[in-house]
């Protein structure tokens, strides 16, 4: 009985999901070879040999091929919370901000992990930002 109860648990998650859902489809023929290396909080993440950084859309994240523990718990443990938080509105919310940042930034002047989205994601993650910008777990 409690497999059935995780899978409608999962397709609610996905259809509170869904515009999330169809970007990361979207972006699939674009990613190159892709292998699951986390499974978790009803979210897949996916390494890409063509992606770079990494994304939360819904159930499913993308990372780099080479990315750490961290980058991967960021957007597996972190975005995902916000995902589920904001459903149909986490693309607005969190989702374009995030991917304005990330394309906008100068790392001369600010850390990435400074801005609302990403300093939300390492709260949900459990992970701190040292003062040279580093990443680490609490």
């Amino acid at each position: 009985m409690s497999k059935v109860l995780h899978w409608i648990k999962f397709a609610l998650l996905c259809l509170w999901q869904l515009p999330q859902l169809i970007v990361a489809l979207v972006m699939l023929p674009f990613l190159g070879k892709l292998r699951l290396v986390a499974n978790r909080h009803y979210n897949l993440c996916f390494e890409g040999e063509k992606m770079s950084g990494g994304i939360s859309l819904g159930p499913i994240s993308y990372v780099h091929k080479n990315s750490s523990l961290m980058t991967i718990a960021h957007e597996v443990d972190g975005h995902t919370v916000d995902s589920k938080i904001f459903g149909p509105l986490y693309l607005f919310v969190i989702g374009i901000p995030s991917l304005i940042w990330a394309w906008k930034y100068d790392y001369r002047k600010h850390c990435y992990y400074d801005f609302y989205t990403e300093r939300r994601a390492n709260k949900f993650a459990g992970l701190s930002v040292t003062k040279t910008c580093k990443l680490f777990f609490q």
